[in-house]
Formats: C-alpha cells, structure tokens, sequence
C-alpha cells in the first residue's frame, strides 16, 4: 500500500527539462489561443480596427488591448499550472510557494527593493548629468491602468519563472545555484524579442532573472519576487518614465537621456544600463549572504 501512495506521488514524465519544456509550449499555446479570441471578435465586431491595434502596439500605458491580453495570459498560465501541476508533477500548486503566513515582511521587503534600486539609479543617472527632467504628467486613469498590468505580469511571470521551472529545476539539480542559472536564462530568453533590446540589455534580464529568484532557491516562497517584479516594473516605466524591457509607458515623470545608452540604457529602458548591472549583482550577492546565514526554519 505504501508503495502505491509513493508511486502515485511520483511525476507522470520523470524528465524534469521535458516537463518544463511541455510546460512552457503548453503555456505559449494556450495564451496566444486565448489572446487572439478577443482581439478577432473586437475586428470584427469593428470595435477596433487593424490600424488602432497596430499604433497600439509596444505602449502599456492607457491600452486596453494590453490588459485584455494579459488577463488571457494569466488564465493561461492558471491553466497550464493546473494541469501540470496536478496530472503530471502530481503535487499541489500551493506548494510552488504560496505560503502567505508570516511572509508579510517580503512583500514590504520586494516592493521596497525593487523601488530603491529604480530610485537609485534615476538620482546617479540625474546628478550624473546622464538625463534631465523635462516635466511631470499625472494621469490617474493611466497609473492605475498600468498598475493592473503589471501586477498580472509580475503573477503571471514569477509563477511561471519561479513557482514552476525553478522549482522543478530545484527538485533535479543538486546545486541549487546551477538550478538558477538555468532558470535566469530561460526568463531571459523569453523576453529575447522585447523591441530594442541589446546584448548588455539581454545580460542584465539574465541578472534580474538571479535577482527574482535568489530568495526562492532559499525560502521556495513566491510573494518576495512577485512584489519585486511588480514594483520594478511600475517604478521603472509608469513613475521615473523608463521604457520597460523596450516597452512604452505613459509616466509621471518625463525626461531626455543625455548620456550613452551603455549608461542609461537607451530606447530598451534602465534595464540596458551597466549601472543596473552593478545594483543587480550587489543585490543578488547580498541578499544571497543574508538569507544563507539565517536558520533554515525562518527561511
């Protein structure tokens, strides 16, 4: 009888890349289905035309479209988890990390984080000359808007990046670092055909994919880089008025890049700059030391 119960336990595909990779397909399958039903039915329906839908393209701020698509990309990814999580890794979804009892000082902690290494870097680039502020444009509608958007995108991605691949990688790989880095560049590698994108832009989402899940590979708790992503996200574009990963957004705060895009990151955003290199790898390293010091049973 114990056998049977372990047995059922085990995943029905026992490669762990071949779980992943299925996973993955799975997800991209079912949200371009979901994303594309809305979209015809609008064109046909002559609630949107081609042209509208094409002039929209590549800005968040404001765009209804855009949260229509992510709204289907969260059901996707509800629904690829569901079913691998259930079927095939044959283990409960609430165990890739949603454990909320006393995990309240990470969402204060990742939202906080994410905001100070924005801050940061808008003052070095600022004081160093390498922009100027040209003006302030509050729109509520827009910040609200973009807040939404990037609160699914920040769920949608950090279940997918951390709760499901690196979590599986974790489970195959003894070196926990190893399982990271495999985790950082498929993230990496799935924003690969963001607009603008450099190779220093392309290295640096590698080291955001390590800073997101550095605190997963210790604690395997999701709402740390959930509240990092989000916060990165909304502070990067909607506030200090960055493109996000070569993405426009409507900002609060509007200003000119002065400097080399190898400083400021150019028309792929702050997430291009070699300063953030730097902020994420002493992130990474000091969050990592951190968390290792402390007793397993508080991580």
């Amino acid at each position: 009888m114990e056998e049977d119960i372990l047995q059922q336990k085990q995943p029905a595909i026992k490669q762990t890349w071949l779980r992943i990779l299925l996973f993955l397909l799975t997800y991209l399958a079912s949200s371009t289905i979901l994303g594309l039903i809305p979209v015809v039915v609008m064109i046909l329906t002559g609630t949107i035309s081609i042209e509208e839908l094409q002039a929209s393209a590549g800005n968040i701020g404001g765009n209804f479209i855009l949260i229509i698509s992510q709204i289907t990309s969260f059901i996707a990814v509800a629904l690829s988890i569901w079913i691998f999580r259930k079927f095939v890794d044959r283990k409960s979804i609430f165990s890739l990390g949603f454990e909320i009892k006393g995990k309240s000082k990470d969402v204060i902690l990742g939202f906080l984080v994410g905001f100070f290494l924005l801050f940061l870097g808008f003052l070095i680039l600022n004081f160093s000359n390498q922009l100027t502020v040209t003006g302030t444009n509050f729109v509520a509608n827009d910040l609200i808007i973009s807040l939404i958007i990037f609160i699914i995108v920040a769920v949608v991605e950090e279940v997918m990046f951390r709760g499901y691949v690196l979590n599986n990688l974790m489970g195959w790989l003894k070196n926990k670092y190893i399982a990271l880095l495999i985790s950082a560049l498929i993230f990496a590698l799935f924003h690969g055909i963001n607009p603008n994108i450099s190779l220093l832009g392309f290295i640096n989402l590698i080291l955001a994919g390590f800073a997101l899940g550095i605190t997963y590979i210790h604690t395997k708790n999701l709402w740390f880089p959930i509240f990092l992503h989000i916060s990165w996200n909304y502070f990067q574009g909607p506030i200090f008025g960055f493109e996000v990963s070569g993405l426009n957004t409507n900002s609060l705060i509007n200003h000119d890049l002065l400097g080399s895009d190898l400083i400021t990151g150019g028309e792929f955003g702050f997430e291009g700059s070699i300063l953030l290199s730097f902020l994420l790898v002493a992130m990474v390293v000091v969050t990592d030391r951190v968390l290792v010091k402390r007793p397993a049973n508080l991580n």
